[in-house]
This record gives C-alpha cells, structure tokens and sequence, in this order.
C-alpha cells in the first residue's frame, strides 16, 4: 500500500485480539468535473458548511448541493458511486454525472438547503420456460437500469423527481437537468420542510415521508403512466396500534409532469387544475389534529420483522442490491385508478402499512402508523381488499415518549442519560442545569430495527460544559434509552452551536464486528461511527495551520438482553484523527457505510473518499460466552486448522457456499475482463445468510482450489495476465504469478463484495498463507533457475563440471515438479530435495545440492515474510506481526487462531533438516572450498536465515497451542535451540568472535544455556583483571545486568517470564546451578549478589552449597540462620581436598579455618541477640555455649599443638583433644608444662553441654589421674609418712612443705584461681564423681586418698 493513501498512523505492535484494530485509508477519488464544482462552491471567505452523499441510500449514487453561483444554491451535482479497495490503484468514476436544478428553490444563505434523496434500483431476473430472464422494478422495457432522485425544497414545499438511467450523458449546461415530475406540498406561515425520506431503498417502488418543523408528515408516492408525484398528508392524532375500521379520505395533492419523459402518455383523470405544480390541499387538516404542533427534526422508517431479519442476513451485500418488493413476471397493463408498483390488487399483506419514529428537536420520539395504499381502487379490486388492508388504513402516531422531560425552571432531566453512561471512568454528577439540547446528524437504525443510534449535544449556556454523546435508544418496546457514551474527545468550547469550530459530518450504523457470533439479545450490538470536522471550507480545500482536524469516533455497543438480569457490557469508544494534509475538511453529510469492510466512508474537501474500519476485541461478557460455547462443544470460527477444514470440505453447506462464491468470482472475473466501468462483485444471497464460520471454511476452501488448480484442469485464469503467443505453454514462473494475480483478485472480490469482513481472523490467515507460499515457490523457481545460470556461465570449458550440473538438474527438476501446480506442498517439495543430499558433501554434487537446498530455502522463505509484512494490511486486513516476537499477544485468544504455514510440521522438520545438514557437512564445504570466503559468507547467511525461521516457526507453534498440553512443542523448540546456536556461534561470528547474534537469537528465544555460556566465555577476559584494569566490562556480556534487570521494560524482562526447558528452573536460578555445576562456587555468589533471594533459595536446596548458605544470609542479615549455619559446618569450605590423614584424603576441617568460622558464628550469634526482642532467650543461650565450647576446644588444641604446630593442623574431636593432653602430661617431666596440659585438658573436659556431668566427670578424672600420676612416688612416700605418723597424720605445714612442688597441687592452684564455681563442681578434684573415679584409678591406700584430698582442700581453702 502506498503510504500516501493511509489516513492514521500504522501500529506495526498491534496485537488483533487484545486490542482495538484501526484502519483509515484512502478508497476513492471524485470525478474531475465534480471536483471542480467541489473546488467553486465556496469562495475563500465562506464559512458554511457544504453537503453532500456518498452513496446515497446504497444506491450508488453520490450528489453535492451548490454550484457557487451567488446565494442560490438549487443545483444538485451527482455521480456514480465507485471505491477501490488498498491492492487497487486509485481510478476516478467513469459513469454517470450529471447536473440537476430544483425549479424552485432559494436558499438565501439560511441553513435551509435542499433535502435530497437517491434510490438506485430492484434489479430482479426471472426465468421463464422459453428461455432467458426478464429484470423488473428498476429498468424499462429497454433494458436500461433507473435511478430516481427527489429533491424537496424546505421554504416553497416544492418535492421534485428525477428519472435518470446508467446511459445519461454528462450534461453540461448551466442550468443542469430540470425534474420529471413535481408537486407542491402546502406550507403554513413560517413552516418549512425538515426531512425527507424514503420508506424503500427502490426508485421504482418509492413511498417517501415528508416532515415539517410544525410536526407535519407528508406521505409522497409516485405513479409511472404518466409520471406523477402525490401527497397525502398523515393526520396528526394518537390512534391505537390495532385500531380497526376505515376513516373518510384524506386529501390528495397530485403534480405533473415537467420536461419529456420516455412513458409520458396523459395527465391523470383525477388531476383538474391548471397550475403546472399543484397547490397542496389542506382539507380537515386541522379539524383532524389531535396533537400539539411540535416539531420533527428527523425520520426514520422501522422495518419489518422480515426486513430486519433480512437487513441482517445479507449484511455483506453490495449497494444498490434491496431486496424485490414486488412478484416476478412482466408489467402490468395500465388501469384507470392509481397504482404503485409495490402495491398489488390480488393481495394485501402487512407492507400496506409502515411504522416511522419522528424525533424533535426536544428528543420527544414518537411512532406513526403510515398507511401505504395509493388510493381508491376500482370495484374489480374492492372485493380484494381485506380486513387487514382495512386496518392499515388507519394511520397516525401510535406512541408518544419524551425521553428528557423538562423541570420547572426548564432545565433537561438528564437522570435516563447519566444513568446509561457505563463507559467512562470520569465523574457522571454534573448534568445538571442544561436546558438545550441538539441532534447532530441524521440518526441512525440499528440492523435490527430495534435501536436507533443518535447523536446528542447538550448546553448550559457555559461554553466549556458542552457535551456530545452517542446514544442508542431502544424501539423493541417503548423508547428507552439502552446506554450512551460520552464522546469526550471534544472539547465543549469545540462543540457548541454558535461559535464551535467543529460540526458533525454524519453518523454511521455498521454491524457489530465480532467473529464468533455471539451477540444474543432483544438488542442486537452494532458500532457506531461518527464524524467531525472543523466548521466551513476553504476555497483551495486545503487545511490552515490551526485548524482541528477531521475525527472519526467509533463506538461499540454490545448486545443487550433486556428479559436478563444480568448487566452488558459498556460502550467502548476509539478515536481515529485524520491527516490533515491529506483530509483538510469533511463534506457535511457525506457519511456512510461502506459494505466492503463493514465501516464507514466519507468525502472530503481534497476530492478524496476517505474509509475507515475500527475492529473491537471481544468484550469481557462476551468471552465468558465463548467458554460457555466450548464447553457445550459449539464450534467456534477459530477451529479452521487442518483437521477441521478437512472435515468441513465434507459438509454440504460448505460445500455449497463455495461454489457460489467461486460462480460468483468467475462473474467478477469476466466484467474485469470485459473492461466494464461500471463494474461490481455481487454474491448470492446464501452467502450472507451463512455463519461466519460456514463462510470462512468456504473462502478457505475456494482459495484452495484457485492455488492448487494446474492449467490442463481448466482452472480460473485472471484476467491481467496476458495471452500467449500460439498457445504456447506457460513456464512454471509464469504460471505462479498468474496464480498470485488471481489470489489477489479473489481477496479482491470478497472484498468489494462485502463478504470480507464476515471472514474470521483464522480464515484471513489461512488465505495470507496461500499467497505466502505463491510468492515463495515462485521464488524458490526463480533462486533455482539463477543459480544454475551462474554456475554454468562458471562452469563454460569445463566439461566435467558442466556434467556434474546437468545431473543437478535433472535431479532438482525431478524433486520440483509440480511445484506450480500444487504450492501448497511447498515443503515437500524442499523435502525431496534434502533427500537427496549425499552422505558425502566433499563431491561437488553434494556440495551444489546443500549450498542450492539451502539458498532456496532462504529465498523462498524471505519472500514470504516480505509479502505478510506488505500485504497482511492492505489486502487482508490483519496484523502483520511475526508471531514468536516477544511482544506478540499471548492471550488464550491468541491461542485459537491458527500458526501461518511458515510455523507448520512439515516446515519445520525441512528447516530443522537444513540446519543439521549444514552442522555435518559446513565445515566439510569449507575445507573443499575453491573460493572460501564466498561460501564462508554464504553459510553465515544461510545459517542465519534459516536458523531465525526454525526458532520463530517453533516459538510461533508453543505460543498457538495449549499451554497445558505442549511438551512435545517445547520439546522440539528446544532442540531446535540446541542445534540452531552452536551453529550461530561457528559460522556467523565476526572476525573478533563477537557472538553477538548468537547471544541476541539465545535472549529472544529465552534459550538460557546459550546465553550463560556464550556470557561466560567472554566474560573470562575481564572478570580477574582486578578492580583498577584499564578495561572495563562488556555490558553486552554482562550476565550481571541480565539478572538484576527484572522490571517489566526491561529488555530482559522476558528472561525472568520464561523457564528452562530441562531443568524447569528460572533464568536466575539456571545461572547459579550452571555455575555450581561446574564448581564455581565463588562465581554463584557474586553473581547471586544481583538476585538474593533466588540465591538464598539455591542454596538452601542445593547440597554442594549448603555449607555456604550462611554467607547469604549473612548478606541479607539472616544472623540467626547463619550462626546456626556456622555451627553446623564439619567438613571444609575453604581449603579441603588435598589433605591425608592416615593414608586417605581427609574430609575434616582445618583448625585455622575452624578458628575463623567459629569467631564468625560468635559475631554473627552476638549481631542476632541484639535484634532478638527476648536477648535471654534460650535458643540464643545455647548456641552461645555451643560457640564458647568450640573456640575453647580450639585454644586448647592451640596450647597442645604449640611445639608443633605448621599451619595446616585439622581441628580435633573433643575426644581427641582429652587423649592429647593426656599424653602430654604423661610425657612432660617439666611441672609448668604438666600444669598448663592440665589446666587445657580440664577446659577441655568442660566444653560439654551444661547438663552432662556425667560426661565432664569422666573426662576431668582422666587428667587429674594423669597430673597425680607424674608425681605418684612423692605421693605415695606422703602417703606413708602420713599413715606412720603418731596422733592423726603428718601436720598441714609439713604437708604443704612436702606437696608444693607438685604438679597436682599447681594444677589445682591454678584451676581454682582461674575457673568459676560451676566448672569447679563439674570437672574439679572436690567434685565428688570426679575425686571418686581418680581414687579408684589410682588403686592407691587410704592414706594416698586423705592425703591427696587434703592438699586439695588446703589449696582450695588458701584461695
């Protein structure tokens, strides 16, 4: 698409089920000699806004109102509707144009300009048993096709008619082309006309309604022979709806013809006056008003139930299409009464009579019963006339309702509309004090009939308090109001009525766009658009600097259940702002709905038709719906996969819809060829009345036969493509690009005939895959004829060589064919060539086959993605996204829409198949290689490419399936990531061994083990240069700034979303057991350092590591859990491995290093009780003991170690520690020594838990045993003394004088000095089991006993 025809900025991130879709774009162009009157109407210093139509009334007529000759404004300037969709180029209308002039009609610059109506024609053919088809209700019996246009003076009450035929020739007079046939309505002083419109969209078979500003209906009927307008005027007075009997008749006005006309044969009998545009009769009008006169300042007719049932299933028609109003057959002959086409004598059905809401300028809605009989009839007829058609007669307003009454002060009661306003979060309390209220724009009939869509602007007389909203009121009752929106995209000061810089352009009622077909309810949802431009033209037509632009605002009303309980959704409102450049102001009126994508369009000052088309995700409600459809099975429009589509080709319905379409298409095909100007895709009827789903199978289904016919079978055949010479056979090539015209045509024709945009998301995937794999297989022919030119123009004199490739070649050829005729299986066919490959690439047949295989993939491929990326839009209206992009949706929506052919199994294996063939044979290439830089650098490419479309189509497929239900996806992905980054690394490096591609396909597809190693390896050059290196880190490698940055912009954000494969661990976590698992403990803190509470869990999980998990909770001031940590350590941390002991590698903790963790847990267990609330608690008690023990065994081993102590001592057990000091009093003969053994065995013996005496006991006994031992002979001579001894024993200062120098009595000195009371009970000489266990040790007399206690008390007593 060109970008000079889009109107809005493009969001290339658009996601198609969780956001609002928008296009704006330019469809259309006026003829130039409008353009010219468009260009004149206005001077420079005009500020009144122009009117016009597109497409009025879906008649394929367009008009504009004024010629620029002073105030008079008589002179409607028509031409024939004509849009072109994006995939066609811009072509201005080439059929009729013409210029009409209202006989009388002043304007004088009052506001008051011409009410104009267009009706195009019933084209009905009917066949007959002698053959052919006759078309009624719209042509003549020459065949030519009729348009009617009426035109109706508001000041003089003149209503015109015009006849024209497809065949008028472009009249160039001044004056235009005067009307056919008139009438004169009769107006009262200061009454003008207010509205005219048809209650048919058919010029043959017309009743238009008239209303006035005093509240006044006219009823306009025409009769053919001759051609003459009547007006009845509908008596204003409330009747009841079923009311029976017959009222005397009314007045009729009769007009005659003015100009020639081709069925001109006399005036009718009943018209006898001589005016040449009747007088209105205004007999017992006002005898028979009933109602007050108020104002009507819009009509709308209410269809049928019929007629909304079948406005709603043939939404997708073209214009100018209505449905027949009349049977099947010829004319029938003139009568002597009055007749209308549409009325017939033989029977009375319920279209004799029409139902019309009228709105005033106050928004007081009232419904009219209208009767539709033409007249009297004849008494042949009388008899037909049924107690039906007898009630239709009866005419007149059935409802009255005022919807915003008044309060005394005359302010509106806008409780109904703040009530209804459910979308906005802005405050709703302040309408209050408003008084007047306006109708901006024509409102507008729901599908349905059963809700009208209005447009108000309310005033309190402050500028800036000006509001406008979208009200949609409901008629399946009394008239309510369903809900409203407030368009607050305007400003008040904008908006108001005297001095706004914005007027209205129209309002436009389109079908609600939702693809499942869910809308339930008494009101039918629909969307709403609604135009704004800035006030008057310029005569350039283009925009000033400061002027607003054009807005269009489209608003989507859900459907509602008015017999539920439950609420609806509320209205959502999108804003398009139109480029001013190219669309400077809007022609007022001019909007209307475009039947191609079911928006609307408008024509602007520029002479351009401007479209637009807002498509609304489903609402919450109508989700919940969805689920309630799956789980009762209902087949939703989503399910158009393989299978699917496979059992749906099955189905009659179907089956049938496509050959309507492709009969229909092949029509198209033949006008386009044909060259017709006036050319139109029509399709039948069936086809707007089947389910989107049946629709979408079937446009899926018809596409399919179009890319997959060969020409032998007599396929379709666009007509652009141009004719051989001699019947000659097309190539290949030839034949795919024909194929890809006629695609496009296809998409085209659905487009222009409305069926489109009934067709769901994955059925417009399914038709972009077909011209995908056009585009691709005509590429993959066209890489595989230039690289067999190239190598043979290489190859010229080598006859070897040129042997080799004519082999190649037939072996391609033999894998290929059929390629064009069958692109759906495309990647069989790159399948067959890889079956081919030899196991042996260093022959140069292999060689040729890879390199070609590989090329071809790349090429065809590439192509592809380039036609989604330039087409997804313009053609087939949907996001253009690659689906494994990170910010693709991800919704369960998402899930049911189908992956593109590029994500298929079958595409898949051949990607996957490329990759490991290159894997095999790369390196093989390289090192046979006659030109090694040209097939290094291809390899790098071909790595690059098809490695990006292998991950993207694995990626798309996981994103596409069942999040609980995908392991074989996620399995295939990440093989396809195993093989497809080692093959990045190897061949598509830089010179410098960047990995920067590598590393960025491993971050967008959350491959983790690439990203660690590939950050590990470079992260080696700078990590250990220490912190005044002149180089800094490589950001790029920085797994550091990968695991810190978790926030949700970030551009690692995804990382931190995703999970490893293998090991379902996250990114942090993957990285710190990478890390452990290769033992580089000091590596998983550091980096832990940036994610502490994944490393905090780690640690805690993972056994290697558990002896450090107090370093983290250290960091994170965990002190409690990391002196419990501390104490828990047996083994070594920090130096370990490398020592023997007895023989075996030992496993036991250093003594420095015992040192060092155990003063931690002491400042650790110091930091916890000063944060604990209870310091005294008994938790923190213990572990302190249990501290105080450890540090106290390790000064004890200090003490005994010292004479040889190295540096590398393991700490000793308790038990090996007491054997220690043992054997170090036994062996010292010097009694200091003996003491300070002592003295560390007894510490030794009380580093026990505070409740096992039991154990101190033993333990002390054992060195107090081994200090008496060491002077057991001055004890035993002691002993004796003491027992020979006269009177009791040897005196205390004799004993002292012989014991002092005693190790005992200095260990027991020293002991008392230096110990507290408990220890002295537990581990001292006087303790009981302690002095028990040492005497029974000693085998020793009475005497040694009493001896050796009363040293101990004497020394205990002397302190």
């Amino acid at each position: 698409m060109a970008p000079e025809r889009r109107l809005i900025p493009q969001d290339d991130n658009i996601q198609a089920t969780s956001r609002i879709q928008c296009t704006s774009n330019v469809v259309g162009v006026i003829p130039p000699k409008i353009h010219l009157v468009l260009t004149s109407t206005h001077d420079s210093s005009s500020s009144r806004q122009i009117r016009g139509r597109i497409d009025d009334h879906s008649s394929g007529i367009s008009f504009l109102l004024g010629q620029g000759d002073g105030n008079e404004n008589s002179t409607i300037s028509l031409w024939e509707h004509s849009t072109q969709t994006l995939n066609e180029e811009l072509a201005a209308p080439s059929g009729l144009c013409v210029k009409l002039t209202h006989p009388e009609h002043t304007n004088n610059n009052n506001g008051n300009d011409l009410l104009v109506t267009c009706l195009g024609p019933t084209t009905t053919t009917t066949t007959h048993p002698g053959g052919g088809g006759r078309t009624m209700y719209g042509r003549d019996h020459q065949g030519r096709t009729l348009r009617h246009v009426y035109a109706a003076s508001p000041t003089t009450g003149v209503l015109c008619v015009w006849v024209l035929d497809t065949a008028t020739a472009d009249n160039s007079e001044s004056g235009g082309v005067e009307c056919n046939a008139s009438v004169r309505l009769k107006l009262k002083e200061g009454e003008v006309l207010t509205a005219l419109t048809p209650m048919s969209e058919s010029g043959g078979d017309a009743w238009l309604l008239v209303s006035t500003s005093l509240g006044r209906l006219w009823k306009i009927y025409k009769t053919s022979r001759p051609l003459t307008l009547h007006a009845k005027l509908v008596k204003r007075r409330m009747i009841a709806e079923n009311t029976n009997g017959l009222d005397e008749e009314e007045g009729e006005e009769t007009g005659i013809v003015r100009g020639l006309y081709n069925y001109f044969t006399t005036p009718s009998k009943k018209t006898n006056l001589n005016d040449e545009d009747m007088a209105a009769m205004d007999e017992g009008d006002h005898n028979n008003d009933t109602l007050e006169e108020e104002d009507i300042v819009a009509l709308v007719p209410i269809p049928s139930m019929q007629e909304a049932e079948v406005s709603l299933d043939v939404a997708g028609k073209s214009p100018g299409r209505s449905p027949v109003r009349g049977p099947a057959g010829r004319s029938p002959p003139p009568r002597k009464q009055q007749k209308i086409s549409s009325v017939q004598t033989s029977s009375f059905s319920s279209s004799s009579s029409a139902r019309v809401i009228s709105l005033s300028s106050s928004l007081v809605v009232k419904e009219w019963k209208v009767s539709l009989f033409a007249g009297s009839q004849s008494n042949s007829d009388e008899t037909a006339i049924s107690s039906n058609s007898i009630n239709a007669k009866k005419e007149g307003c059935i409802s009255h309702t005022q919807l915003f009454p008044r309060h005394n002060d005359g302010t509106l009661d806008l409780s109904r509309l703040l009530a209804s306003v459910k979308s906005n979060d802005t405050i709703q309390d302040s309408l209050e004090g408003y008084s007047d209220i306006d109708i901006l724009g024509s409102p507008s009939l729901a599908k349905d009939g059963k809700s009208l869509l209005v447009v108000l602007r309310i005033e309190n007389g402050n500028a800036e308090s000006t509001r406008v909203y979208m009200v949609r009121i409901g008629l399946d009752s009394t008239p309510y109001i369903v809900d409203a929106a407030w368009l607050d995209r305007y400003s008040g000061q904008s908006l108001t009525q005297a001095g706004g810089s914005l007027e209205c352009v129209g309002l436009v009622v389109a079908d609600e766009d939702v693809e499942d077909e869910t809308s339930v309810g008494n009101v039918v949802g629909c969307v709403a658009y609604v135009g704004f431009g800035p006030r008057g033209i310029s005569g350039s037509g283009v925009s000033g600097g400061g002027q607003p632009s054009v807005t269009i605002s489209a608003v989507h009303f859900s459907s509602v259940d008015t017999s539920a309980d439950s609420g609806h959704s509320p209205p959502r409102v999108k804003d398009l702002d139109l480029y001013s450049n190219i669309v400077p102001c809007a022609i007022q009126n001019s909007m209307s709905y475009d039947p191609l994508t079911g928006g609307c369009v408008l024509l602007a000052t520029s002479g351009l038709l401007c479209g637009a088309h807002v498509r609304f995700p489903p609402s919450p409600s109508l989700g919940a719906n969805n689920n309630m459809r799956e789980e009762q099975g209902i087949t939703g429009s989503s399910s158009l996969d393989t299978f699917s589509l496979s059992q749906l080709a099955q189905d009659e319905n179907v089956l049938t819809i496509k050959s309507h379409l492709q009969s229909a298409f092949r029509q198209y095909l033949h006008q386009l060829k044909e060259k017709s100007g006036n050319t139109r895709a029509v399709v039948p009827p069936s086809v707007g009345t089947c389910s989107s789903h049946v629709l979408a199978a079937a446009v899926v289904l018809a596409s399919k036969d179009f890319v997959t016919c060969s020409k032998s079978s007599g396929g379709i055949t666009s007509p652009f493509s141009p004719p051989r010479a001699g019947g000659s056979s097309s190539s290949p090539v030839t034949v795919l690009r024909d194929k890809l015209q006629l695609h496009t045509d296809f998409v085209t024709f659905l487009l222009h005939a409305g069926a489109y945009r009934r067709v769901s998301t994955a059925g417009r995937i399914l038709l972009r895959d077909h011209g995908e794999m056009i585009t691709a297989a005509r590429s993959l022919l066209i890489e595989c004829q230039g690289y067999f030119s190239k190598a043979e123009a290489s190859a010229a004199g080598d006859d070897n060589r040129q042997g080799e490739l004519t082999q190649l070649r037939q072996l391609v050829t033999s894998a290929l064919e059929g390629t064009s005729n069958n692109v759906l299986a495309l990647p069989l066919s790159w399948a067959g060539l890889q079956q081919h490959l030899p196991n042996d690439s260093s022959l140069p047949l292999g060689r040729d086959l890879l390199l070609l295989t590989s090329s071809s993939i790349c090429q065809g491929i590439g192509a592809a993605l380039r036609y989604r990326q330039n087409e997804s839009s313009p053609l087939y209206d949907i996001p253009n996204y690659d689906a494994s992009s990170l910010s693709s949706p991800s919704s369960s929506s998402y899930h049911n829409s189908p992956s593109p052919w590029t994500s298929s199994a079958e595409m898949l294996e051949v990607l996957f198949s490329q990759l490991r063939s290159i894997q095999q044979f790369g390196e093989s290439i390289l090192s046979y290689s006659l030109d090694y830089e040209m097939d290094k650098a291809n390899l790098r490419r071909y790595v690059e490419d098809i490695s990006a479309s292998a991950l993207s189509g694995h990626c798309d497929v996981v994103l596409h399936s069942d999040p609980n239900n995908n392991d074989d996806a996620l399995k295939s992905y990440e093989d396809a990531k195993l093989l497809a980054v080692p093959l990045l690394r190897q061949y598509a490096n830089s010179e410098n061994d960047d990995d920067l591609i590598a590393l960025q396909t491993s971050l967008a597809h959350s491959f983790f083990e690439g990203i660690v190693q590939i950050c590990h390896d470079h992260r080696q050059s700078w990590r250990f240069q220490g912190p005044y290196s002149n180089e800094d880190a490589d950001e790029r490698y920085d797994l550091r700034t990968m695991i810190a940055n978790t926030s949700s912009d970030s551009p690692y954000a995804h990382l931190h979303r995703s999970r490893d494969y293998r090991t379902g661990l996250s990114f942090c976590g993957y990285v710190l057991r990478w890390y452990a698992d290769r033992g580089l403990h000091p590596e998983v803190f550091e980096l832990g350092k940036n994610c502490p509470h994944d490393l905090t869990r780690y640690v805690r999980n993972d056994d290697r590591l558990s002896n450090l998990a107090w370093l983290q909770h250290l960091r994170v001031g965990g002190h409690e859990q990391a002196t419990v940590g501390l104490l828990s350590l047996t083994t070594p941390i920090l130096f370990g491995g490398d020592k023997q002991v007895g023989g075996g590698t030992a496993d036991k903790m250093g003594l420095w290093e015992k040192d060092q963790m155990m003063s931690l847990a002491k400042l650790s267990n110091k930091l916890a009780s000063a944060k604990s609330t209870n310091p005294t608690a008994v938790d923190g008690n213990h572990r302190n003991t249990l501290i105080e023990n450890s540090l106290t065994l390790i000064s004890a081993q200090r003490i005994l170690q010292e004479d040889t102590e190295l540096g590398d001592e393991i700490a000793l057990k308790e038990d090996d520690l007491l054997r220690l000091a043992v054997e170090k009093i036994q062996s010292s003969r010097d009694v200091d020594e003996i003491k300070r053994y002592g003295i560390c065995g007894l510490a030794i013996a009380s580093a026990k838990a505070p409740g096992q005496k039991e154990a101190m006991a033993n333990a002390a006994s054992s060195i107090w045993h081994a200090v008496i031992k060491a002077d057991i002979h001055t004890w035993q001579s002691v002993a004796n003394e003491n027992g020979m001894a006269v009177g009791g024993g040897i005196s205390e200062e004799e004993l002292i004088q012989r014991v002092e120098g005693t190790a005992f009595v200095g260990v027991m000195y020293d002991f008392v000095t230096t110990s507290g009371g408990n220890i002295m009970q537990n581990v001292g000489f006087h303790s009981e089991l302690v002095q028990n266990q040492v005497l029974h040790a000693l085998l020793g007399s009475e005497d040694l006993a009493k001896v050796l206690t009363l040293s101990a008390e004497i020394v205990v007593d002397a302190n």
